[in-house]
């Protein structure tokens, strides 16, 4: 190969290798910076806010083992008139109770006057005296009473009423309790005495 070639080739990757040392490197593409958003600051300090509400309303459950007060309730599928804890004399007298869904037309202290005028003598030697608002249901055994379903009504119990001794010329045998219990209903509308249960 000519001289001459060899020079112009030599020369040809001097001018590149110059050309290339000579060239900026390529620039990379900037963002443009958002502006601020005004939103941010009122999300932050909404934000902390909720934060130290829930924090303070889990304390208050905690510290009171009660539900918030200010917290909505949401209507449950329960049913019409559910069941509560079955009394075993009252059972096995035919009587069931039931919770009641509506308000009663005679409140306690008026039921509890006139229990206490319809048995004196109970209200007088009863160690406590108890009224509870129920639906009462009856299965009447002879034709005598009639069956009740479903009826609002008071039970006053009479708890702890003292039995009086029997004459020991008429019966000697010694009684096996010394006290008795009475369960007392008043009808919740009318105020009328419905059933007398002793125990």
């Amino acid at each position: 190969m000519p001289r001459y070639i060899e020079d112009e080739e030599d020369d040809l990757l001097e001018f590149e290798d110059e050309y290339e040392e000579e060239l900026p490197p390529p620039r990379k593409k900037r963002r443009a910076p958002r502006p601020a958003s005004p939103t941010r600051p009122i999300s932050a300090i909404l934000g902390a806010v909720l934060l130290i509400v829930a924090i303070a309303g889990f304390a208050w459950f905690a510290i009171n083992k009660q539900p918030l007060s200010f917290l909505p309730t949401f209507p449950t599928s329960a049913p019409a008139n559910p069941s509560q804890e079955q009394v075993p004399p009252l059972l096995a007298a035919g009587i069931t109770l039931q919770h009641p869904t509506q308000a009663p037309v005679i409140n306690q202290q008026q039921a509890l006057l006139i229990a206490s005028q319809l048995e004196p003598d109970a209200v007088t030697n009863a160690h406590t005296t108890t009224a509870q608002y129920v639906l009462l249901n009856y299965t009447a055994k002879n034709t005598s009473t009639t069956s009740l379903n479903h009826v609002p009504a008071w039970m006053i119990l009479y708890q702890g009423i003292p039995l009086q001794p029997s004459d020991p010329a008429v019966d000697s045998t010694p009684f096996p309790q010394t006290q008795h219990d009475l369960y007392l209903f008043l009808n919740a509308t009318t105020g009328k005495e419905l059933l007398a249960i002793w125990v």
